[in-house]
């Protein structure tokens, strides 16, 4: 093996794990995609800088009364970096000149994403972690300690009849996990809660107050600040149930907004496709949704952007021996990779860890790599159907929301959700269609020649040079401007 160790090759696959999110900024895997010129948004304010502003512009950092306090909606594509950028949210409350306590709260431990979701998953959720974290800042152990899981235990109780028979100790710690594993019991709790829900929800509210006042006590801060996590996972497993999932979780992030607010700042990440279902967000939260884009490669116009390339390509260098394993020849080996994976950070990592496995020569061959991206292609492939075709052509020709009726707007959030359309911006948002989607389109349109002229194959556009990407000079992304690769 050419250039590396068999543990050398072990550590690249390992740190080109496409799901494991990084830290935040201290991470050395960690590439600035903000810097310098933005390739990941406009040329103001990063999605994390503007939610940071948000909260450090609040009138006193937040009370508990919850009057200062804020609430704000955050999103991306699973595997673009989001969790990764609320890391780095995290250290940015952590470095604010107002002492500041940031929670970070992983709702797939406590929730199951694949069934409607309600206000009360939400409420119990956060009153338990905030519970939960007081008692850890106050250096007790909460897996010992009657809290708020006890006294949700109690209310409950005092609801159903049947349940009074059951002491809290049956369950104890294990109670979330029961109520997100177990759907016949999650059933009757919902029941339970729903009957007497407006005293379920202040009762919660009151248990997260008095949780704050514990943190600010205990950690001497004056700002507390909930990273509420995953809930962008929301999704329907089987087509007859989306309509029950979405319509739960539009319920939540829309008619059920005002109850979302806390007694201290909180971040929700919500599901991406929900923008096209609803235009009301923004006016129930504080500001706009924040929205997380793909790495800019290309243009809207289709013409390469060379810092983006460049930006993807120094993710890569931070993870790996870019020249052991791609070569000299990166036009042949690396950028390829780049140009497939449309910006998206986790097929680009996806992709590369196949080829550090599938691969048995060093520096990989054309070859390799171009198997690689055939196996990924085939996969987006075998979710495109029929149907998808036309609105696909429409998107890919004026890179804009499609013009008709909710259906086609359901229509396009599907084809989001599913990652075959990815969102850049450019100032303004504009999406574009998975250049793996795309290798399979064409073969397909064939049979519908109207639509298939409605596909111009995309601009080339520039390559970085290999001596600028596997130089020390990885830094300076204007060494890229107008260079090709052989």
């Amino acid at each position: 093996m050419a250039g590396f160790t068999r543990d050398d090759l072990r550590r690249f696959i390992r740190n080109c794990n496409p799901d494991e999110p990084l830290s935040g900024e201290d991470d050395a895997r960690y590439v600035r995609f903000d810097e310098g010129t933005p390739v990941r948004g406009s040329e103001s304010r990063s999605c994390i800088d503007a939610l940071f502003a948000v909260i450090d512009e609040s009138e006193d950092g937040g009370d508990s009364s919850g009057a200062a306090s804020t609430c704000q909606l955050f999103s991306g594509f699973s595997g673009s970096g989001k969790t990764t950028e609320l890391n780095r949210l995290r250290q940015h409350l952590e470095a604010s000149d107002v002492p500041t306590h940031p929670i970070y709260v992983d709702f797939e431990q406590y929730v199951d994403r694949y069934v409607p979701i309600s206000i009360a998953d939400v409420l119990r959720v956060l009153a338990y972690a905030l519970d939960r974290e007081a008692t850890l800042c106050e250096g007790g152990d909460p897996d010992r300690t009657a809290g708020y899981l006890d006294r949700f235990w109690d209310y409950v109780r005092n609801t159903d009849v049947e349940l009074k028979k059951i002491e809290f100790g049956f369950y104890g710690a294990k109670l979330p996990f029961e109520l997100r594993d177990n759907a016949p019991f999650r059933q009757r709790i919902a029941r339970a809660l729903a009957d007497r829900f407006q005293q379920f929800a202040d009762d919660a509210k009151q248990a997260m107050v008095e949780a704050v006042i514990r943190i600010k006590r205990a950690k001497r801060v004056r700002r507390v600040v909930v990273l509420a996590d995953s809930l962008e996972k929301l999704t329907a497993t089987r087509e007859e149930d989306r309509e029950a999932v979405e319509r739960s979780v539009e319920n939540l992030f829309v008619q059920q907004a005002h109850h979302l607010r806390m007694p201290c700042h909180v971040v929700y990440t919500f599901p991406f496709w929900l923008r096209f279902r609803s235009a009301e967000m923004g006016g129930r939260f504080d500001g706009e949704p924040q929205i997380l884009p793909m790495v800019k490669i290309a243009h809207r116009d289709g013409t390469a952007s060379d810092d983006g390339i460049f930006r993807l390509c120094e993710l890569l260098k931070k993870r790996l021996d870019l020249e052991a394993v791609f070569g000299e020849d990166i036009g042949e080996t690396l950028l390829p990779l780049v140009r497939a994976s449309g910006g998206y950070p986790r097929d680009l990592l996806r992709m590369t860890r196949n080829l550090l496995r599938a691969a048995t020569i060093f520096p990989v061959q054309r070859r390799a790599v171009e198997q690689v991206i055939d196996r990924l292609a085939e996969q987006y492939n075998f979710v495109v159907r029929g149907p998808d075709l036309p609105l696909l052509a429409e998107i890919h020709r004026t890179h804009a929301l499609p013009i008709g009726d909710l259906g086609s707007a359901a229509a396009f959030a599907r084809l989001v959700e599913r990652y075959l359309v990815l969102a850049y911006r450019n100032g303004r948002e504009w999406y574009a269609i998975h250049p793996l989607v795309w290798r399979g389109i064409d073969e397909r349109m064939r049979a519908l020649s109207d639509v298939k002229a409605a596909l111009p194959e995309p601009a080339s556009g520039a390559l970085p040079s290999a001596v600028a990407i596997a130089g020390e000079d990885l830094a300076k992304p204007t060494d890229l401007a107008g260079k090709d690769t052989p």
